[in-house]
C-alpha cells in the first residue's frame, strides 16, 4: 500500500496549485488499484516568524512527510526538489482523481523508478514555484 496525498478542491477532481492548497486528501492505495480515504488533512500556515526566509510550500511539505506520492494540479521544481530529497515523488496532473487513484495504484511501479539522467515523469516546464508569479523567492 501507497499513501497518496491529493490536492483537490471537491474531492473529485486533481485542481489545485501545491502551494495554494489549503487541504489534502489522504488516501491509502493498493496495487489493484482500489483505494481508501484515510483522512482530509488541512495544511496549517505557520506565522511569519517561523518562516522568515521560506517558501511558503515549506510548511506543506512539513505537514506531508509521511506521504509516499503527492497528486497535485501544479508543483514548481523548488518544491519537487525538496519532496524528492526526503523520498516524496509528486506529480502534476489535472482530472480525475478517481482514474488517476486507480492508474496509479496499478502503475506506481513504473512511477517509482528513475531513470538516470532523465527529467521526472509530469514536471511542469516553467521554473519557480510552478509559475504561479506570487512569490519573489521561490526555488
Amino acid at each position: 500500500m501507497l499513501k497518496i496525498a491529493v490536492a483537490t478542491s471537491d474531492g473529485v477532481t486533481i485542481d489545485v496549485h501545491f502551494g495554494q492548497a489549503t487541504s489534502f486528501h489522504i488516501f491509502d492505495v493498493a496495487e489493484d488499484g482500489t483505494y481508501q480515504l484515510l483522512e482530509q488533512r488541512q495544511i496549517l500556515p505557520r506565522t511569519s516568524e517561523e518562516t522568515a526566509g521560506e517558501h511558503p510550500a515549506n510548511a506543506t511539505i512539513e505537514q506531508l512527510t509521511d506521504v509516499d506520492v503527492i497528486l497535485v494540479h501544479r508543483i514548481g521544481d523548488g518544491p519537487i526538489r525538496d519532496l524528492e530529497e526526503r523520498g516524496i515523488r509528486a506529480f502534476s496532473l489535472n482530472g480525475s482523481l478517481d482514474r488517476a487513484m486507480t492508474a496509479y495504484g496499478r502503475q506506481h511501479k513504473l512511477f517509482m523508478k528513475r531513470i538516470p539522467g532523465s527529467p521526472l515523469p509530469q514536471r511542469p516546464a516553467s521554473s519557480g514555484c510552478g509559475g504561479c508569479n506570487s512569490h519573489s523567492n521561490c526555488h
